[in-house]
């Protein structure tokens, strides 16, 4: 009996076990009445489908009302660019399912586009909305294609959308955004009367982008912005910004987008380029501005902070021949102490200049790279908050594959930046206003290699404008 009893209780045992296995691979509640889909099969309406591997769509193919699709994850279903997709019921893409549109994703009355996966519409596919897409808190939608959304459909975006470079969309009902989530405009879009784009999470107007709204726009207070490109309101656009008041939004990029672009040649130097520069020479070679070392961070108990040793020289000289100067900090910041330090340091050295280009960090040791993100944005707004309430305008100063690797730049958009990319071309995807292009550069007046740089503002008017970097 006793035998009996412990193998009761060890058969009981085994059975909960398999039951609570079981429970982790089970399919959700509906799947007693769903069908797999294999992307030929005529679709019933009332019943449910999924689709469990990848499918190609060669066909028109119409899901009735009542009818819902869902990719599940792993799976993939692919439009392709001689079918249509047209959807009465609901079509999802569930957390780990894709949907890839080559052709055209027609989203009827009454129908729904549910994406908690990933859904990608490429250059050559359409997408027309009349009914409503949500987006979910780990969805992502990435449209390089046309769409279409039409008066009484909605874009509703708890995770990402984002609208690429070759996009052109033509909005007449509403996208709206809730906290934390994105919406990426870097191509062309249209928001006609009854357009409304509602954002309270993150909007990013790329600079490759075309906006233009005749509808309205607004930023919640809890919305962030990153604008590389100006939205053109209409006669009848309006935009709304609910956002609280910064501080020092007269020393951002938010002054820079309506300035019109101007293209400057430029050098920038540092104690390394000793102090035989000819500036009479260097002026007369065609160079419009210089960027100017003014001095570093805190090496060792044998390397202090420091003025670069040839600041002074070089700034006087630089101006004396009609040369428009920046300066830049080099720094060596480990802590938000130190970041504020060396601004207190730097604005110390530089407050009996006018200097007509912005004042620069440079920030690029790999130890720096390694203190963390959220760190490193807290120094970087430390060393700026010192330099703009000494008036002067902020500018971050590092590499490509620096920037790209180390700093969250949804943080830190609001200020400008000066990129080193040597190189024909930029490859940078984010917003920049100073490019440094070569090492390796020959200037009449300068012994050996010197770097170049391209400028795209006409910093001088809009510091005299904004009476910024004592222009007055």
């Amino acid at each position: 009996m006793a035998n009996t009893r412990k193998l009761t209780r060890a058969a009981a045992a085994l059975l909960i076990c398999l039951s609570v296995m079981l429970s982790l691979f089970a399919v959700p509640a509906d799947a007693a009445s769903a069908i797999v889909w294999d992307g030929k099969s005529e679709l019933k309406a009332g019943h449910t489908y999924y689709v469990l591997d990848t499918i190609k769509i060669k066909q028109a193919v119409t899901v009735p009302v009542g009818t819902k699709i869902s990719v599940r994850e792993g799976a993939t279903l692919k439009i392709t660019k001689t079918a249509s997709f047209t959807v009465y019921g609901e079509l999802s893409a569930a957390i780990g399912g894709t949907i890839m549109n080559y052709g055209a994703l027609n989203i009827k009355k009454g129908g729904k586009l549910n994406i908690y996966g990933l859904m990608q519409s490429s250059v050559s596919a359409t997408i027309s909305i009349s009914g409503n897409m949500t987006i979910y808190n780990r969805g992502a939608v990435e449209v390089s294609s046309g769409v279409k959304i039409f008066k009484g459909s909605e874009i509703y975006v708890k995770g990402l959308l984002s609208f690429y470079k070759s996009s052109d969309v033509k909005l007449s009902s509403v996208i709206r955004t809730i906290e934390n989530s994105t919406l990426e405009l870097r191509g062309i879009m249209s928001v006609s009367l009854s357009g409304v784009i509602d954002v309270s999470g993150h909007l990013t107007v790329g600079t490759a982008s075309n906006v233009r709204c005749s509808g309205s726009l607004s930023l919640s207070e809890t919305a962030t912005y990153t604008r590389f490109k100006t939205i053109t309101l209409t006669k009848s656009g309006r935009f709304n910004d609910n956002r609280p008041v910064y501080e020092f939004e007269n020393m951002t990029v938010d002054i820079l987008l309506d300035e019109p672009d101007v293209f400057r040649k430029g050098i920038d130097v540092s104690w390394a380029q000793g102090d035989s520069v000819d500036w009479a020479k260097v002026a007369a070679s065609g160079v419009d501005f210089a960027i100017i070392r003014a001095a570093r961070g805190y090496i060792s108990e044998e390397k202090p902070m420091a003025e670069d040793v040839c600041f002074r020289r070089n700034i006087a000289e630089a101006q004396k021949y009609g040369i428009d100067v920046g300066v830049y900090f080099y720094s060596y910041a480990s802590t938000v102490a130190e970041a504020r330090a060396e601004a207190e340091f730097f604005v110390k050295t530089i407050k009996d200049y006018q200097i007509q280009y912005p004042v620069i960090l440079d920030m690029e040791e790999q130890y720096q790279g390694d203190i963390g993100k959220k760190k490193l944005t807290n120094m970087i707004d430390a060393f700026f908050e010192v330099l703009m309430e000494n008036g002067y305008f902020p500018m971050f100063y590092s590499y490509k594959s620096w920037i790209e690797q180390y700093l969250d730049m949804s943080t830190l958009d609001k200020y400008a930046v000066w990129l080193a990319q040597v190189g024909d071309e930029v490859t940078y995807d984010g917003g920049y206003y100073i490019w440094q292009y070569s090492f390796t550069g020959r200037v009449n007046g300068i012994e050996g290699g010197i770097d170049l740089d391209y400028s795209y503002k006409d910093w001088p008017a809009i510091f005299r404008k904004y009476h910024l970097n004592n222009m007055g």
